[in-house]
Order: C-alpha cells, then sequence, then structure tokens
C-alpha cells in the first residue's frame, strides 16, 4: 500500500496543477472578453458625438419632414422615404420632451448605439446556445463594431442591418423551437428591412429557401410566412393607392425618378461598373494571396529549422495540405491587416477595408465543408440572409461594389464559424486568434483616428485634422471639422433672423445641408431633403401637384455672396430663380444666399 502513496501524490499535483492551469486560462479569457467590451463601449461613446455627414442630414430632415405632416410620395420625393418612420418616432418623443430641436442630432446618435448594442447582444445570446463562447462573442462584436456608412443613428443603412438581424433570429428562433410566433414576427422584420430598403424584397426569396430547406412543416410555414408579408405589403400599397389615386401616385414615382438620376442607372451599366470595379481589385487579391504563400513558405522552412511545430509542417497528405493552406490563410491575413493599418493612417478611402470583408466570406465559403448540425445551419440562414441584403444594395445604390460590402455583414460575421472550424492545430488557433484580436483594435484605431464631417466631398478626415463641437442647433454637441461647425454657428442666427415662422423653405446646394430644416418652425418647400440633389423641370411637376409647397424663401449654398459653383452652372436652376421666382429680396449670408418671394 505504501507504494502507491507517491504515484497518488504524483497524481494529486497533475489534477491540481491542470486545475490551476484551467484556471488562468478562464481568467485570461475573462479579462480578453472585458477588454474588448470595454473598447466597444468606448468607440460607441465615440460614435455618438461624431460622423455626421451628408447623408445624415438627409435622414433627419427627410423624418422630421414626414413628422411635421408633409405625406409621403405626394408631398415627399426622397427615395428613401419609406424608411423614415423609425428616426420619425424617435424624434417625436424628443420634440413631445423637450420641445425643441436642439441637439436632436446627439439623442438620435446615442439611441442608434444603443439599438445597435441591443441587437448585438441578442444575437450573442442566440449564437451561446450553439457555438463556441469565443466565436459567438467575435461574431456579436463585429456586428456593432461595423457599420456600412460609419454612422450612429437610425438612417435606412443601418436599419437595414438591424431588421436583417432580427429577421435572422426569428427565423433562427423559430427553427430551433418551432414557435410560428417567431417566424410570424420575422416577417413583420422583413416587411421593416424592405421599407429601410425596398430593393430587400429580394431577401424574401432567401427566407422561403431557408424554409423549404429546413422546416418541418414547410407548405404551413412557406404559406404563414408570404401571407403576412403580402398582407403588409398590401395595406401599406394599398394605402397610398387608395390615398393618392393611381393616376397620382404614379406621377408622383415618376417625378420621384426624374430628380435622383443617380439611383435610376440601367441595370446594364451598373453590371458594367461592378465588372470594372472587380477588374481594378483582382490584383490585389493575386498580390495579397502570393505574398501570403511566399511568406507561409519561409515560416515553414523556419520552424523546421528551430524544431518548432506549427501543425503545418507534420503529418501526411491531406492534413498536411489543410494545416498549409491555413498558415496561408494567417499569413495573407497579416498582410491584409497591415494594409488596413496603413490606409487608416492615410485619411483617405474610407470604405478600404471592405477587402478584407470579401476576403473572409471568401474564405468562409472555402471551409464550409467542416460545418455541420446546428452550426451550419447558423452560418447558412446569416449567409442568404446578408448575402442577399449586399445584393439588394447593389440593385438600388449608386455606389460602386466594394464599399457596398458592409451592407452583407450578417455574411461577414458568418464567416468566423468555417474559419473557426474543423481540426486546427494549437499555433494556427493562436494564430486566427491573434488576427481576430489585432483586426477588431484596428477598427477600433479607425473609430478614434478617422472623422466623418459635416463638409467636403470626400467624407473624411483624421482626428489630427482642425475638429471643433456645434454649439448651437440641432447638432449642439457634435463634433466634426472646423468649417462644418462654423457653418452651424454662422447660419442658426441668420435663419432666426430672416426666416419666420411657417415660411416655405427650400434649400438648395451642390451638397445640401439641410439640417436648416430643423432651425426653425418653418415648411419644406421643395421635392426632395436629398443630400444630392439635381434640379430640372420635374421639380415644376412637384409644385403643380402641391401648390402650396410653392417657396417663400429659396436658401442657396453660397460664401460670401458668391454662389456654389454648381449652382451657377445649372442653367434651368438659374432661369428659375430669374424669370419665374423673380424674388423681390436677396439677402447675402456668410455660407447662404436667401432669395424671397417678396420683400420684408
Amino acid at each position: 500500500m505504501v507504494d502507491y502513496v507517491p504515484a497518488l501524490i504524483s497524481t494529486c499535483r497533475i489534477v491540481t496543477g491542470g486545475q490551476e492551469k484551467d484556471s488562468m486560462k478562464l481568467k485570461k479569457e475573462k479579462i480578453i472578453y472585458i477588454a474588448l467590451t470595454v473598447m466597444a463601449v468606448f468607440c460607441g461613446l465615440i460614435w455618438s458625438v461624431t460622423n455626421i455627414a451628408h447623408d445624415c442630414a438627409y435622414q433627419i430632415s427627410m423624418s422630421w419632414r414626414l413628422l411635421s405632416g408633409d405625406r409621403m410620395f405626394l408631398e415627399m420625393w426622397e427615395p428613401h422615404q419609406t424608411s423614415a418612420f423609425l428616426p420619425a418616432i424617435l424624434m417625436w418623443i424628443y420634440e413631445k420632451l423637450f420641445h425643441t430641436t436642439t441637439g436632436i442630432v446627439l439623442y438620435l446618435q446615442a439611441c442608434g448605439i444603443l439599438i445597435r448594442g441591443a441587437i448585438a447582444f441578442l444575437l450573442y445570446k442566440i449564437f451561446v446556445k450553439a457555438l463556441k463562447k469565443s466565436v459567438a462573442y467575435g461574431m456579436a462584436l463585429l456586428f456593432f463594431m461595423i457599420s456600412p456608412k460609419d454612422y450612429a443613428l437610425p438612417e435606412f443603412a443601418n436599419m437595414q442591418l438591424w431588421y436583417s438581424a432580427l429577421l435572422f433570429c426569428c427565423l433562427y428562433g423559430y427553427l430551433r423551437s418551432g414557435r410560428r410566433i417567431l417566424l410570424a414576427a420575422g416577417a413583420v422584420c422583413l416587411c421593416l428591412e424592405v421599407l429601410a430598403y425596398p430593393s430587400c424584397l429580394i431577401v424574401y426569396f432567401g427566407v422561403i429557401g431557408l424554409l423549404a430547406y429546413y422546416s418541418e412543416n414547410k407548405k404551413k410555414d412557406v404559406l404563414l410566412f408570404s401571407g403576412i408579408c403580402a398582407g403588409l405589403g398590401s395595406a401599406v400599397g394599398g394605402y397610398f393607392l387608395l390615398s393618392l389615386g393611381p393616376h397620382t401616385f404614379r406621377q408622383c414615382l415618376e417625378g420621384m425618378l426624374a430628380l435622383e438620376p443617380s439611383h435610376t442607372v440601367g441595370m446594364g451599366d451598373k453590371l458594367l461598373g461592378y465588372l470594372k470595379d472587380i477588374l481594378k481589385v483582382l490584383p490585389v487579391f493575386l498580390i495579397v494571396g502570393a505574398g501570403g504563400w511566399v511568406i507561409s513558405r519561409i515560416l515553414l522552412l523556419f520552424f523546421r529549422r528551430a524544431g518548432k511545430g506549427t501543425g503545418a509542417e507534420k503529418g501526411v497528405g491531406t492534413e498536411k495540405k489543410q494545416a498549409g493552406r491555413q498558415l496561408w490563410f494567417l499569413c495573407s491575413t497579416g498582410i491584409f491587416l497591415t494594409g488596413f493599418f496603413l490606409n487608416i493612417l492615410s485619411a483617405e478611402n474610407r470604405t478600404a477595408y471592405s477587402l478584407i470583408f470579401l476576403f473572409l466570406v471568401a474564405v468562409g465559403l472555402r471551409n464550409v465543408k467542416v460545418l455541420a448540425g446546428e452550426e451550419k445551419r447558423i452560418y447558412l440562414c446569416l449567409s442568404v440572409i446578408g448575402g442577399l441584403g449586399f445584393t439588394a444594395t447593389l440593385l438600388l445604390s449608386d455606389m460602386p461594389l466594394y464599399p457596398s460590402a458592409a451592407y452583407g455583414l450578417l455574411a461577414i460575421i458568418a464567416a468566423l464559424i468555417p474559419i473557426a472550424g474543423g481540426e486546427i492545430s494549437e499555433g494556427i488557433r493562436k494564430g486566427l486568434f491573434s488576427c481576430f484580436i489585432c483586426f477588431v483594435a484596428l477598427l477600433a484605431f479607425r473609430c478614434v483616428y478617422i472623422r466623418t464631417p459635416m463638409t467636403g466631398r470626400g467624407q473624411i478626415c483624421s482626428v489630427l485634422s482642425d475638429l471643433s463641437v456645434v454649439r448651437v442647433g440641432p447638432a449642439w454637441g457634435i463634433i466634426t471639422d472646423e468649417q462644418g461647425a462654423c457653418i452651424q454657428r454662422d447660419s442658426y442666427p441668420e435663419w432666426e433672423e430672416w426666416i419666420r415662422p411657417g415660411d416655405k423653405v427650400w434649400i438648395i446646394g451642390s451638397v445640401a445641408d439641410t439640417l436648416g430644416y430643423l432651425y426653425k418652425d418653418m415648411e419644406i418647400a421643395g421635392p426632395s431633403t436629398m443630400s444630392t440633389p439635381s434640379y430640372s423641370d420635374a421639380v415644376l411637376e412637384y409644385w403643380r401637384l402641391n401648390p402650396e409647397k410653392y417657396p417663400d424663401v429659396v436658401v442657396a449654398e453660397s460664401y460670401m455672396g458668391n454662389l456654389a459653383y454648381e449652382l451657377q452652372t445649372n442653367e434651368w436652376l438659374q432661369s428659375w430663380l430669374e424669370e419665374e421666382y423673380q424674388p423681390e429680396q436677396i439677402v447675402d449670408g456668410i455660407y447662404w444666399k436667401y432669395y424671397f418671394r417678396k420683400k420684408r
């Protein structure tokens, strides 16, 4: 019996040592989770007070005119007008509480971050039931850290992603539990996604395909989902047809499309543009892939000579090839991350990191064969919904191919599942973890370093630029470039002096700052609050249908009396101002020229 005592002591030491090792590992993981969460919260605070650009002003002023009583399609000719409902509801709450629009932009920013954070947390709670905690957390974290346009507020791009994420949560929840209330809720979420971005109607067909593949009661589920979507769609469409009449509704749609030529480019021209985008960036992927292969070969040689192992230099046949591919992926990812860092420092090309998203999706698709069960189901649901959302953006948007990649965010985060799956050596696993941490850290660094200012066509500057805080008007509390803050500072008192309550105001410009519509109680007289408007006879058609909207005041982008070049050279606009509108008084402000129909 005595002979067994040393062995027993040795065994106890091994068990105790293993427990201590596991405890240290769990403690380390907990510290990493806390650090990443704190980092995300810090980024959320930064986004809440920064990154207000032209599209933000467009979404806010569009929602404000809906809240002010303008009727959709008849009096509102904005192409994204159906997305105005959520910001309008939030603005209604703010206005009822504080009876002012001062600071309303900051409030919307904070609401957007809270909504994004809540959805990211919901995704985590769903993912963690079927995936490893580290993968589930990483996917939710990426969802929070990535926004198509870097905006925090509830604008149409963010709303598209939010409702698509909620659609996934409902659909996957139904497939797991069989509760049809979740399937019905998913149909509502899809309808809201379509309102945010109408071309997302194609997501419906993806959901039907997923139900046909996974559902146990295919016919009943397809009929239920389709019936709710058709019912809600018919109710909304029927309301506009009945309230406006088919003829007027058609005229409004034609006028709206005539004023937004950038969103009505032919599909053939779009496909040609996307093909050119692919050809431009294809060499980048080839160079990165080749560079990753060369570096991985060098590392393998080094490890062999040093007697160290990654798993890529061991084994035979298929195992060795798989480990080699994993090492290639790590090396290629390192090259992409280096390029991402340099891109951030350059403060140019705000969407260049979309190449990393496409790379992740491609690698994830390559590794999908390692998935099975719930992992595969989550991956397919996310990829189908996210991939079709990306396609919907390409169909409706005037953006190039690669800046649109972030609209497929669900497919991007889904790629983490197969990338982290399968048999991976400890060395490769640590490398993948390090790459992910570096990527998230770079996203956080980008959040700190890159700003989207209120002025400038490039819509990008660095934190080292001259920045200032807006201290008046709707954008109170927002940090932006010096010029943007000055425009708000000097314009607000001018409008207080020259614009009377109830005036019908039309803001025109090359890139119009339409936040002025919220400066005081006035009526929006123009057909659209788009930040990049066009001016043609379609405007006259708008006033023919809405004669009560004819402007009392036209406020034109200017600087010290000099009109913006695009306004000076617009023959239709200049002809209309001089020959038809014939203002009785013109006042030159600092950043605006005011045309008054009647002298004041």
